[in-house]
């Protein structure tokens, strides 16, 4: 199965293209007829890893954003501390006992991970304490960088700079601890080391799908390649995606509701992508509970 590292990547980036041509991700989610005078949600489908050719986003999203009265994201990064992150990533992150990867992996893992690395031009040095769920994030990030995108312009940071300046709200769904966590005890994380190991080569021309699917707004076709196809391919994988996504749309749609259930307000919710769509997504389970959630 050669489509995990693309699901990892897909996590970052959605499109090369100029967005103000494309549908993209964004919804609008109102309360019922009978409680009109609720508050409003914009959904937007995040893209943590960006270049120029991104902006400008559509006058709809731009709009909608302007109208807000607080942004929610994932994260706040403005408000992460470097030395905190990088305090948590060691606490959790890496082996403190003297084991490697090489230590902990099977010889075949171990064998196309040196092999990936060299791909990559990853000293093994820096990354030999790593635990299997941080290799994956690190091989997803540079092979995004490698592309030629940035964190920089991703889709949450622009709109947090945005936030920043007008003096909006900023509402975090997540804390750096939890991220992290989640992150970090991944369960079967060599199973998805190993696949991620695999589809290194093929990702780049794997990203023309996606490319595609985002840019049309097609998301039944995303979700079966990121989640169903996955999830036929290796239902052990099962365990993987509650833990990355499920257990967290859950919660995220608690949170969401209780803005909708306020008596006024705008706020614009910035996710990734994966979150909203599937019949688990965040978009499915607003309507499930009456909410109207119309694609913009």
């Amino acid at each position: 199965m050669k489509k995990i590292l693309l699901f990892f990547l897909c996590l970052f980036i959605f499109s090369h293209a100029n967005a103000e041509n494309d549908k993209a991700f964004f919804w609008q989610v109102k309360p019922s007829q009978t409680a009109s005078k609720q508050a409003i949600v914009y959904l937007m489908g995040s893209i943590h890893f960006a270049d120029k050719s991104f902006y400008p986003l559509r006058k709809k999203i731009e709009t909608a954003f302007a109208k807000s009265d607080s942004l929610v994201v994932e994260l706040d990064i403005n408000n992460i501390d470097p030395q905190t992150y990088n305090q948590l990533l060691a606490q959790k992150g890496v082996y403190k006992d003297g084991r490697t990867i090489k230590d902990v992996v099977s010889e075949e893992t171990w064998l196309q991970l040196r092999q990936s690395l060299q791909q990559l031009n990853i000293p093994y040095d820096s990354v030999k304490s790593y635990k299997p769920g941080v290799l994956v994030l690190t091989l997803a990030a540079v092979q995004v960088m490698q592309m030629g995108f940035n964190a920089e312009l991703g889709i949450d940071v622009y709109f947090l700079s945005k936030a920043k300046a007008k003096q909006k709200k900023i509402i975090a769904l997540e804390t750096l601890t939890q991220q992290i966590n989640i992150f970090l005890d991944i369960p079967n994380a060599e199973l998805l080391l190993k696949e991620s190991l695999y589809s290194l080569d093929e990702a780049e021309l794997q990203m023309a799908e996606i490319v595609e699917y985002w840019k049309t707004g097609n998301n039944k076709k995303m979700n079966k390649l990121l989640f169903e196809d996955a999830l036929n391919d290796y239902p052990a994988f099962d365990k993987i995606y509650d833990s990355l996504f499920y257990d967290r749309n859950n919660k995220m749609v608690l949170k969401i509701e209780q803005m909708l259930k306020q008596p006024k307000g705008r706020y614009f919710v910035v996710v990734g992508s994966g979150h909203l769509i599937g019949e688990k997504g965040i978009v499915n389970a607003l309507r499930k509970k009456g909410y109207t959630v119309q694609r913009r």
